[in-house]
């Protein structure tokens, strides 16, 4: 036996460490069986939860403009799920002038709305409305004069050579001056003409 260990003792002192490196080495790796946490270990189905989560994160917030009668008019992070009155307060309030009756508060926001706040409407504006869809009797051609019910030609003729002779309308009421129109014809008409 000496004389064997004597004529292998070169291999011996090799064997010996790799046997002791072998033994720590294996060790070492049961030690550490947890695998690292990274996107190579997940499985697909648990990539794709996460990127379900990251996406529905993003689609919490979402971008609105407001603008019109409003205190401070702009583009505003909101929360997914927000209403319009959300987006009012955090824009300030609306101004006096503000007509809210035409907004729909209770509306859901969705991202790249718009929304504008109308101002009121006055009573001169209203009538200036009226007014401008009234035909003007001293400027009208006739053809203009002819969409006025009960006037043919012949009355828009004698309405523009009315003009001529006389110079323009003081009032609507002049109309009766011309042959041919009588209070009942001028009460089916003035509510369509203006002498401005």
């Amino acid at each position: 036996m000496l004389l064997w260990l004597k004529n292998h003792q070169k291999y011996i002192f090799i064997l010996i460490p790799l046997i002791f490196i072998s033994i720590f080495l294996f060790f070492q790796s049961s030690q550490n069986t947890t695998p690292i946490s990274s996107p190579l270990n997940e499985s697909p189905s648990e990539l794709k939860e996460e990127a379900v989560q990251g996406s529905a994160a993003e689609a919490d917030i979402i971008f609105v403009d407001i603008k019109g009668a409003i205190k401070r008019s702009g583009v505003y992070e909101m929360n997914n799920g927000d209403r319009v009155i959300d987006l009012v307060e955090q824009a300030g309030g609306e101004l006096p002038a503000a007509d809210m009756t035409a907004v729909n508060m209770a509306q859901k926001l969705f991202d790249e709305m718009v929304i504008i706040i109308p101002e009121k409407i006055s009573e001169e504006a209203v009538n200036q409305a009226v007014q401008s869809d009234k035909i003007n009797i001293n400027v009208a051609t006739s053809t203009e004069l002819e969409t006025i019910p009960g006037i043919g030609p012949s009355k828009a003729a004698a309405i523009i050579q009315y003009r001529e002779e006389n110079g323009y309308f003081k009032s609507i009421e002049d109309m009766m001056n011309i042959s041919g129109i009588g209070e009942k014809t001028f009460e089916q008409l003035k509510e369509f003409i203006s002498t401005f």
